[in-house]
């Protein structure tokens, strides 16, 4: 039984990359990361994760993102 490398993106290490997996949160929050085109099976590059908003790259345009929201986006490691 292979073990789940899925996590909330708060947890995840600056240079990893991820895929988005499935959201948790309201219709606001779900709204906000449709905007930022943070949607599920999008893959994001973790830029920045130490203090403050976590800084994630998508297509080449980083996006900073707030730890609350960040704790609601579960996400699979890829590398």
């Amino acid at each position: 039984m292979a073990l789940s490398n899925r996590i909330p993106l708060l947890f995840a290490k600056p240079g990893s990359r991820v895929k988005v997996i499935s959201f948790e949160g309201g219709r606001g929050s779900m709204r906000r990361l449709f905007e930022l085109g943070v949607v599920p099976g999008e893959e994001l590059r973790v830029v920045f994760n130490n203090a403050g908003p976590i800084v994630v790259e998508r297509s080449g345009t980083r996006i900073a993102i707030g730890r609350g929201l960040a704790a609601r986006i579960i996400v699979e490691v890829i590398e």
